[in-house]
């Protein structure tokens, strides 16, 4: 059955900014995934599934938890996985595949953690992303899961309705990014799985950046409605949102040795697979 025309829509959009997001988002997001990766305890030889690993430093990461295991990364966008290849080489251990969170293609209880840091948001059909999640863990393995904290404690937010208004463009999927990360959706989502939740934090350090407007950069040219900032907004639109944006990210900026940290909320959650 094919994609409905938003999730194929949004798989493009990731596929175009494979490489923009990898240079400014990825090393802005580690932290918050090492976070989760503590909390989730991998054993050393566990082998371990990144969905939507994107670029694939996720992946890597899980990867380096797992001295004598392995991990497969995969994400639905053809341009991340390339992206993902490229960037790790030939690293032991270390694999990126083609599958779509929603319809994994690999066997059930075959990994011993699955992890997904910063994609179930953008899931066309989170529910059923999970319950494939929950499919492949075994009995007693574990999934960790990253998403965006509450809207107003995220810096970027105000990017998407800056751009998508002057687009004449709602998104189906951009609603739904800041709502997993509201006080018990994650844990009650999780049971809906199948999965016993045994820890979740709440994160707020800040992102770190070079300077404001690296950051601004980073959210109008690195994320998927960037495509309609660049094809749909003329000039004067463009100048407008860039204006906003910058006025609205200055305020979330506090000076740090090497540049600034922009005020930023993360939910890490980790679920087991009963036995």
């Amino acid at each position: 059955m094919a994609d409905p025309p938003e999730k194929a829509g949004l798989r493009n959009a990731w596929g175009r900014v494979a490489a923009p997001y990898d240079e400014m988002w990825v090393a802005a997001l580690a932290d918050y995934t090492a976070r989760g990766l503590d909390l989730l305890e991998p054993p050393a030889a566990a082998r371990g599934l990144d969905v939507a690993c994107g670029p694939g430093v996720s992946t890597r990461a899980l990867r380096d938890r797992t001295p004598s295991g392995e991990a497969l990364g995969v994400d639905f966008a053809p341009e991340m996985v390339e992206r993902a290849r490229g960037r790790n080489g030939e690293v032991p251990g270390l694999t990126f595949a083609v599958d779509d969170a929603e319809h994994l293609s690999l066997p059930d209880a075959s990994y011993d953690a699955v992890t997904c840091s910063f994609g179930l948001m953008y899931c066309y059909d989170p529910r059923g992303a999970l319950a494939h999640m929950a499919r492949v863990l075994r009995p007693g393995g574990r999934l960790m899961l990253a998403v965006w904290g509450r809207a107003p404690r995220v810096w970027w937010s105000p990017a998407i309705e800056l751009v998508e208004t002057r687009a004449a463009y709602y998104s189906a999927l951009c609603p739904m990014i800041f709502f997993f990360g509201l006080p018990g959706v994650l844990g009650r989502m999780l049971e809906e799985a199948g999965l016993r939740p045994v820890a979740e934090e709440t994160v707020a350090d800040p992102m770190r950046f070079a300077s404001v407007e690296a950051g601004v950069q980073a959210a109008l040219l690195a994320l998927p409605t960037s495509g309609l900032y660049a094809g749909r907004l003329d000039a004067a639109a463009k100048a407008e949102v860039r204006a906003l944006l910058t006025a609205h990210v200055r305020g979330c900026a506090s000076d740090e040795a090497d540049g600034v940290g922009l005020a930023s909320e993360v939910v890490v959650a980790v679920a087991e697979k009963p036995a």
